[in-house]
């Protein structure tokens, strides 16, 4: 059966309907928007990835330095015989700070704390190979000049100052009538970046300051 259309000269074809596709415009258009969608999900995404590694990484960092500042402020506070300097016999104060702090632990081993920097091994007074260009660490002896110091923080710490102030070493019987005490300084930076680039911005700073009073009583 035909369809048409009737007219003076009699039935004419009806006109048949192409449908039609999206031109190159609207392509450009859809594909641009998409692109814009696709880039601004992605530079979320990342972000949040970012973060989640800063947080884990400075968490773990915090941890250490937590857990190192407080085994030395337990040993210092169970400790006898304060030096400021690091030195290896007598006691002795320092008004002015010093960059090392020894002392006698409970046990009567000899106990020094310092700050090293670089990636010189810890024998000659660096960090060692985890460490590079002025990065600092804090290094730990047990016992005298004879033995080595081992690290006692983490590479993603890096520490640029320590400070020790020594007050009240002299023994009571000898007329000091202070109680030993020693007052700490620490500053530095704390973040995964902080083993690799020097990225400022993805460092946290943290300053630490306390104060420790040696808790036997000096009257020997």
């Amino acid at each position: 059966m035909r369809i048409g259309i009737q007219n003076k000269r009699g039935l004419v074809p009806s006109p048949v309907k192409k449908s039609r596709g999206f031109t190159i415009v609207e392509m450009t258009v859809a594909l641009g928007i998409f692109t814009i969608v696709l880039f601004m999900t992605s530079s979320a995404f990342f972000s949040i990835v970012n973060a989640d590694r800063k947080s884990r990484a400075t968490r773990i960092a915090t941890d250490n330095l937590n857990l190192v500042l407080e085994d030395m402020s337990r040993k210092i506070k169970t400790g006898v015989n304060y030096k400021c300097g690091g030195g290896l016999s007598g006691t002795f104060d320092c008004t002015a700070s010093s960059g090392a702090f020894s002392f006698n632990d409970q046990s009567g081993q000899l106990i020094t704390y310092k700050r090293a920097q670089g990636s010189w091994p810890v024998s000659v007074g660096g960090c060692g190979d985890a460490f590079s260009g002025t990065r600092g660490c804090i290094l730990r002896r047990v016992g005298g000049s004879s033995e080595v110091f081992m690290l006692a923080t983490s590479p993603e710490i890096d520490i640029k100052e320590l400070k020790f102030w020594v007050s009240g070493s002299s023994l009571y019987s000898s007329g000091d009538k202070r109680q030993p005490a020693v007052a700490i300084s620490i500053w530095g930076y704390i973040g995964p970046s902080v083993s690799n680039a020097p990225n400022q911005a993805e460092k946290s700073t943290f300053r630490i300051q306390t104060a420790i009073v040696q808790r036997t009583y000096d009257n020997y």
